[in-house]
């Protein structure tokens, strides 16, 4: 039996590896043996977990895919607006906030899809742009086409500003705009692929990203925000019945970094509670 100390190593070595979200554990071997190893010792899991409360760390799942790990509200290690894009406006942070939720809403429309362990969820920069300008289209005709005012909730604020914003802006050297719609997304997705959450499949409709399974367990937390569920609701074909109230049936992170069911969208810098690698 390790002695304390040993064990205590051996947590932190673990979450270590877990903060480094693109890393694979059949590429570890350490990594693959900690992880089974808190997947069958109850005592060492324990351990694992008192050392991610006490650094602000949640555990939001386990498996094949790594150790998934979120901040909890406060925490050291969520990422800072600063260090996911620099000198944004306040409108620019509302179409960030609500891109992110829009992938979150497009990969995982129900709450069957949540639960799917074996379903491949892929997304492109030019259809998420579809979808996301039909539900604005949609929530449009539903709530009226005013002017957004700065005392409206920020996700009527934010699908306002982005049902005005231009999908394309001529840059002169054929770059997407960062200004732009399709150039907001185009970012989103990007930092989400940094960040370990999508994999690049390739450049077709404005570049292919596929979801991996820890971006499944972090949109879990955020199944209950009413940004996700507004948008699911707003931009779900026909037929396909939303994810509910609570989620997709798994208890809610009591500390999860997301909104309440406010009508706030939450900052881009932190869309499903992501983790600096």
């Amino acid at each position: 039996m390790p002695s304390r100390g040993a064990e205590a190593r051996d947590a932190a070595m673990l979450l270590v590896f877990g903060l480094r979200p693109r890393l694979r554990p059949e590429n570890e071997p350490d990594y693959k043996a900690l992880l089974e190893r808190f997947r069958v010792d109850a005592e060492f899991r324990a351990v694992v977990e008192s050392i991610a409360d006490g650094l602000g760390l949640l555990i939001l799942g386990a498996g094949p895919f790594g150790l998934a790990l979120g901040p909890q509200e406060g925490s050291v290690f969520a990422l800072k607006l600063a260090d996911y894009k620099s000198n944004l406006s306040v409108e620019d942070r509302l179409l960030h906030g609500l891109v992110h939720l829009a992938i979150a809403a497009y990969c995982y429309p129900t709450a069957v899809s949540l639960d799917d362990e074996a379903a491949v969820q892929r997304v492109s920069v030019l259809s998420l742009e579809r979808y996301l300008r039909d539900a604005c289209e949609r929530l449009s005709r539903r709530f009226g086409d005013a002017d957004p005012r700065d005392d409206q909730p920020e996700l009527e604020q934010a699908w306002r500003i982005y049902h005005r914003r231009n999908a394309t802006r001529d840059t002169g050297d054929g770059r997407r705009s960062p200004k732009s719609t399709q150039g907001i997304i185009g970012y989103a997705l990007e930092v989400l692929t940094e960040q370990g959450f999508l994999r690049r499949v390739s450049e077709a409709e404005g570049g292919l990203f596929q979801a991996l399974a820890r971006y499944r367990i972090q949109v879990r937390e955020l199944a209950a925000h009413e940004g996700y569920r507004v948008l699911v609701g707003a931009g779900r074909p026909e037929g396909r019945e939303p994810v509910a109230a609570g989620g997709a049936g798994r208890p809610q992170a009591a500390s999860a970094p997301v909104a309440e069911a406010n009508g706030n969208i939450p900052d881009p810098h932190d869309p499903v509670g992501a983790v600096p690698s």
